[in-house]
């Protein structure tokens, strides 16, 4: 089954879009998962960052790539759908005219299944099979060749899936219905991605574990606001 157009306009805040644009920076990711492809990808990408090195374009690439992720935690938290995302239906969009990069996610056809089980088992199989079969692999195929620690890349996606439980739904009355489900789906993204640890750490102290190196490029004036860089953090 195909989502309907009114839960589609649901998705447009985390950068969901039906519109195909012209760029350059415009891609298929499965096209990604070639070697040769994503180094050139990678090296437009630099040019349209300002990036120093292929390793800075990585990390932004996987922070912004993160509403991937978001948009089927959201779908499947809020909604109980599990999303149908096969790398060959994800397309990366791109505004040339904007001045920071910021793809939209045009996703053809957006289908989706539902659960016939327990919830609990359902959703933790469904979070389980985002990692393992889609967050994974991307990044086991640019962790190598861009030559960036894993764990930035790992925490560039974190912070977005907090960001989502933490911020946009439990802090919506809209959602008041659903917080103990909210609270469960987000203790598994916990367990599933192994950051009980990191996640404890973070709300301590207000802060990132690990830099993004978005400083780095011409597009960013200052550090991110969570950075551990950041002086006035300490």
């Amino acid at each position: 089954m195909e989502l309907s157009d009114y839960e589609k306009s649901q998705l447009k805040p985390f950068r969901f879009s039906m519109k195909q644009t012209d760029s350059p920076l415009s891609i298929c990711v499965a096209q990604l998962f070639a070697e040769k492809d994503l180094r050139y990808y990678f090296e437009k990408l630099q040019q349209k960052m300002g990036a120093p090195n292929m390793a800075v374009a990585a990390s932004i690439f996987i922070k912004r790539y993160s509403f991937v992720a978001v948009i089927a935690l959201y779908a499947m938290s809020v909604w109980n759908k599990r999303l149908f995302l096969p790398f060959d239906r994800i397309y990366l969009e791109t505004d040339d005219t904007a001045e920071i990069w910021l793809p939209t996610f045009r996703i053809e056809p957006l289908q989706y299944t539902q659960s016939a089980q327990k919830r609990i088992q359902w959703s933790k199989e469904t979070i389980e099979e985002l990692f393992a079969n889609h967050l994974s692999p991307l990044i086991g195929q640019i962790h190598p060749i861009a030559k960036i620690p894993s764990l930035v890349l790992w925490e560039n996606i974190a912070i977005y899936l907090f960001w989502l439980y933490e911020t946009v739904l439990m802090k919506d009355e809209v959602f008041s219905d659903i917080a103990v489900q909210l609270n469960e789906d987000l203790q598994t993204v916990i367990q599933t991605m192994n950051l009980a640890r990191f996640w404890e750490k973070r709300k301590k102290v207000g802060r990132r574990v690990t830099c993004c190196l978005s400083y780095q490029t011409t597009m960013a004036h200052s550090y991110c606001k969570i950075c551990p860089l950041k002086k006035d953090h300490f």
